[in-house]
């Protein structure tokens, strides 16, 4: 039994690991990788892409019953060339022209993602993903390979270009997730950290890998993180190559972020895109079954699922089972629902303090997943049954 799991009066009790998908460098119209002739890492596909890409998002989103995080770079979606006047923001500098990629195609993208936002949530990734200084490109748009940050000036100046590029096209309000580009990251400089910066643009979610950023203090716990308001996931490793098209399905770890890129979804031959997101929902969806772990519904229940798992004590106490949460900060992204698996051979009656139950299922394996919510200034939940005695 692991460290999650408690056994009492012949009932399993467990507090399940969330697992949520983050698919980066979903936008880009040119397929190919113009990383060899100064243009950006794009995904390295053998043709351009086109709406059955989104189409096959929904589709795994919707076989996860998920809410999936797209990352999206947004610089081929400029419909007025206005990033010309953006330092840094494209290969082309002064004589960017993006008519190549301006077309029907963008109004009809845009509306799908408005019509099908409950299925795709729009997390930042930047406007072309890397950074042009004196127009050579480095790595990447934010932050340069040794994590340090770029001025804030610049910082602010594309986050403000990545509002007006969804405001160009009609794509909704600012996100609440950053991805960093290429995972070039910094993170513990308080008040001059990105974190700092992102969150007066409303950002609440980031997702990195700890072990590429610059660290200036030790993230609280190896897995997650928080600064300024912000909570930082552990994004570990993509399971497959950033490159990869129509990859088949794996998993290196039991990372709470399994971390794709949009190739890897996708087939050569659009009409077959649902063959391979197939794959990927049919292993997923057999990961979660069980005690152990949980699809989560979106981001927000992720990082909620998530600071619970990794922070809460979870313990027996005599005849009771208790989900202590006192070292999980009082910060939004790490409060509210969290999700509970219970596995009984018959049904019974119990009582829960310090929570309310929100809602509950029970899967065709008799495992029945209740979701709960502290009551206010509650830091332990207990669930007690008089049968235990």
């Amino acid at each position: 039994m692991n460290g999650k799991q408690l056994s009492l009066g012949g009932t399993v009790f467990s507090l399940p690991q969330p697992i949520f998908l983050v698919i980066e460098d979903v936008g880009w119209w040119q397929g190919y990788d113009g990383s060899v002739k100064n243009e950006p890492f794009r995904n390295g596909f053998c043709r351009r892409h086109c709406l059955d890409d989104y189409r096959a998002l929904t589709r795994l989103a919707k076989r996860l019953s998920m809410r999936i995080a797209i990352g999206m770079v947004l610089g081929e979606w400029d419909r007025t060339n206005f990033l010309k006047v953006v330092t840094g923001a494209t290969w082309m500098g002064e004589a960017w022209d993006n008519r190549i990629n301006q077309g029907p195609w963008l109004e009809a993208a845009a509306q799908y993602l408005c019509a099908h936002r409950q299925f795709l949530e729009i997390a930042v990734h930047g406007i072309c993903h890397e950074f042009w200084q004196n127009g050579q490109m480095e790595r990447s748009e934010f932050h340069d390979e040794s994590g340090q940050m770029r001025s804030e000036a610049i910082v602010r100046r594309h986050l403000e270009a990545y509002a007006t590029l969804l405001s160009q096209n009609g794509l909704g309000d600012y996100p609440r997730l950053f991805i960093p580009p290429a995972l070039f990251h910094s993170f513990g400089n308080g008040r001059e950290s990105i974190q700092a910066t992102l969150k007066s643009f409303g950002i609440e979610y980031i997702t990195t890998r700890f072990s590429k950023a610059r660290l200036y203090a030790v993230p609280q716990h190896p897995r997650l993180a928080w600064e300024c308001g912000v909570g930082l996931l552990e994004r570990g490793l993509s399971p497959v190559s950033w490159d990869m098209a129509a990859a088949a399905p794996i998993l290196l770890d039991d990372n709470q972020v399994i971390a794709l890129h949009w190739g890897n979804l996708l087939h050569p031959d659009p009409d077959q895109n649902h063959e391979i997101v197939d794959r990927w929902a049919d292993m997923l969806t057999a990961k979660a079954a069980g005690l152990d772990f949980i699809l989560a519904e979106d981001l927000a229940a992720c990082w909620r699922q998530a600071a619970a798992y990794f922070l809460a004590d979870f313990r027996q106490e005599a005849n009771s089972i208790i989900i202590d949460l006192k070292a999980v900060p009082k910060l939004p992204c790490f409060t509210g629902v969290i999700a509970l698996k219970i596995k009984e051979a018959q049904a019974k009656t119990r009582h829960f303090h310090g929570a309310k139950i929100v809602g509950q299922i029970t899967g065709e394996d008799a495992i029945a997943t209740i979701f709960l919510v502290p009551e206010p200034h509650q830091i332990k939940i207990e669930i007690s049954n008089p049968d235990y005695s």
